[in-house]
Formats: structure tokens, sequence, C-alpha cells
């Protein structure tokens, strides 16, 4: 539930905001709870799960952005550093976001990934 409710708040918040403003407050965030929390690979590893789990409630389709968004902040409140990554692909134009931890690809297909 609560992986549900963080994407939905990171939606609200890209509305009223705008996506620059949403992804400077990100990055402020990851930078500052991941540097003072408790690292917990365990807990951090259900949080990916909770989300993935989440996909099946409701879909991912055109949600990558606030889906990622949720998925790193909420690893750094477990003390899990993660990158909200964004790629571009020109012909045909297409565009997708998805986390990593370090070289992991945390909510997604690597397959997928390497597409952009």
């Amino acid at each position: 539930a609560r992986s549900l409710w963080i994407q939905r708040r990171v939606e609200r918040r890209i509305a009223a905001l705008g996506f620059k403003s949403v992804l400077a407050d990100t990055r402020r965030v990851l930078l500052s709870r991941a540097v003072r929390s408790h690292h917990d690979l365990a807990k951090a590893d259900r949080v990916v799960r909770s989300f993935e789990q989440a996909r099946l409630l409701r879909s991912a389709a055109n949600r990558c952005l606030p889906r990622s968004i949720a998925l790193a902040v909420r690893l750094a409140a477990c003390g899990t550093s993660a990158h909200v990554v964004i790629g571009v692909k020109l012909a045909p134009f297409a565009a997708h976001c998805w986390v990593q931890r370090g070289d992991v690809v945390a909510n997604d297909s690597v397959e997928e990934v390497q597409r952009y």
C-alpha cells in the first residue's frame, strides 16, 4: 500500500510543481537520506519487491517517472543509495526512466533499459 501511495503522491507533485522542481527535490532527498541512514540491504530488497507487486494492482504503463522517483526515495529512506536514470532514444523518439543501485537495474529489465 505504501508503494502505491508514494507513487500517486509523486504523480500529484509532478502535476502541481512540474518536472524540474520534482527532480530537484528528489535529488536533495536522495543525497541527504541515503547518507544519513543506516544501510539495510534486506529492507531495500523488500522495498523493490513491494514496487514489483504494486504493478499488479496499478499498471506501470506511462508511469515510469513517478514510479522510479518513488522507489528511489523509498530506497534512500532505508539507507540505500540509488539513482533515477532517464534514457532517451531518437529514432523513433521514446523516453524511459528506471532506478539503478550501482550497476544493478532495480525496477526494470536489463533488456528494456538497453533500448535507451
